[in-house]
């Protein structure tokens, strides 16, 4: 509505509420606070030696891809258009291009509806996609974006529209950028030629790699423009403005900056370890806001393990196996912890033991696709660790959540990985499937349905 009559902070002639959780505050010089602040004098004296200022303007802590795109209709439909609804238009529209792309890899139609599935309701994409919020919704628009720059770069093979694709998902969540390797990688015969006898400056081809950049950097431009626009520099993205990381009472969260190498530490418990909470009274199971290991929420990932490694029926059987055993051993301590039975738990076990499964078949899966020189998984790998790495450098770990919601930065590729493991799917991916679209539900029924009206008086939510 801001940017519908003419700027890009957020005023309160046009916004419904500046009581937001995230702020962005900035008059022209650096950081500031409001005078009057509609947060008050409690939120404002949690800042030490703040600077008050009449200039100070408000303005929306993350990246303005989602509102641009919501112009439009609020331009037809005014600002009270319900926000979820479209997001939930955009997650169905992410469906056509999911199975767009299964059709590329997959003839069987049970396949191809089973990894569609898997996508658009065994993951955490389901839980965003219905809850439509500012952070979800940079999600589902990113997550969709993603899609399409597989898409394109699958079953089009095409680089400008690659690079198209990263470009708009860069504009919703800037920590998706460096996706960009995957159609760099993927598409790297259009570029690399490795022949033998052929010198180094004949090797390359720029005309793929400056289509890829071409259809970047308009977005890059964009934003470089917006951002200098609302703070006077085009790299300033509004995160260093942020007041939440001038706050004393979350002064342990942000201890080494914005990002560190240190916060790795964080988040690995949460994408690996963190369970859902487990209770002697209703309902029993229920979702942690702190979140819940990806694998818990998405167990039909894992096949992304096996692309190669199946070829080799011992090893997969092992590696199944261990990974069975060690989710056994997380799910049985957490049980015992918070049913008070035990006093044991998996920080007991030295090196992370417990953990070594999910090491060894990533670092297995990895080798056996560089040896292989299947282009298309070590575009997949090498985007999924980038990102991972990224997100686990930033301070937060997501906040409330349900699942790892930074993870969607780099399940289309963990999930491309999948469909690539199973072209012809078998009993038991559908168990897989089945199990994670099951959990996912319940995210979805126990956070948005039952935990607000209290549903039998029982605790259906919980840090």
């Amino acid at each position: 509505n801001n940017i519908v009559h003419g700027h890009l902070d957020m005023t309160e002639e046009y916004t419904h509420n500046l009581n937001v959780l995230e702020r962005v505050l900035y008059d022209g010089k650096g950081f500031c606070l409001p005078l009057n602040d509609p947060r008050g004098p409690d939120i404002d004296a949690l800042i030490p030696n703040a600077r008050y200022s009449a200039d100070c303007k408000h303005y929306m802590q993350h990246s303005l891809g989602p509102a641009m795109m919501l112009v439009p209709l609020v331009l037809i439909f005014g600002d009270a258009i319900n926000q979820t609804l479209i997001s939930c238009l955009l997650g169905g529209l992410t469906a056509v291009i999911v199975f767009a792309i299964t059709r590329r890899f997959s003839s069987d139609l049970k396949t191809q509806l089973a990894m569609t599935v898997m996508a658009m309701f065994g993951t955490t994409f389901f839980y965003s996609a219905a809850d439509g919020s500012v952070w979800h919704f940079a999600h589902v628009t990113s997550v969709m974006f993603l899609f399409a720059a597989i898409w394109a770069t699958t079953n089009r093979r095409n680089a400008l529209l690659a690079g198209i694709f990263i470009g708009a998902a860069f504009t919703c969540r800037p920590s998706v950028l460096i996706a960009g390797l995957f159609p760099l990688v993927a598409l790297s015969d259009q570029w690399l030629n490795l022949a033998p006898g052929v010198s180094l400056l004949r090797r390359i081809r720029l005309q793929p790699l400056v289509l890829l950049a071409l259809g970047v950097a308009p977005f890059l431009v964009f934003t470089g423009i917006v951002n200098y626009l609302r703070f006077n520099n085009p790299f300033e993205t509004g995160y260093s403005l942020s007041e939440q990381i001038y706050q004393t009472n979350l002064a342990g969260v942000y201890s080494h900056g914005i990002f560190d190498i240190s916060y790795i530490a964080r988040h690995i418990p949460i994408v690996f370890e963190q369970m859902p909470i487990f209770s002697d009274h209703g309902s029993y199971v229920w979702p942690s806001y702190a979140g819940t290991a990806l694998w818990v929420v998405s167990p039909a990932l894992l096949l992304a393990f096996f692309v190669h490694l199946r070829r080799y029926r011992l090893a997969a059987t092992l590696g199944a196996v261990a990974l069975i055993l060690a989710a056994a051993v997380m799910f049985i301590a957490a049980i015992g912890l918070d049913l008070h039975l035990s006093t044991w738990s998996t920080a007991q076990l030295p090196l992370g033991l417990h953990l070594l499964p999910f090491w060894i078949l990533i670092g297995v899966a990895i080798t056996l696709a560089v040896g292989l020189r299947d282009r298309l998984a070590i575009a997949c790998w090498a985007a999924i660790v980038v990102l991972a790495l990224g997100d686990w450098m930033f301070a937060a770990t997501g906040w409330a959540q349900f699942g790892y919601r930074y993870g969607l930065d780099f399940m289309p590729f963990v999930w491309l990985l999948a469909v690539m493991a199973v072209p012809k799917a078998r009993w038991y991916h559908l168990v897989l499937i089945g199990l994670a679209v099951l959990v996912n539900l319940w995210g979805v029924l126990w956070v948005f349905k039952f935990a607000p009206v209290q549903l039998f008086g029982w605790q259906w939510t919980g840090w």
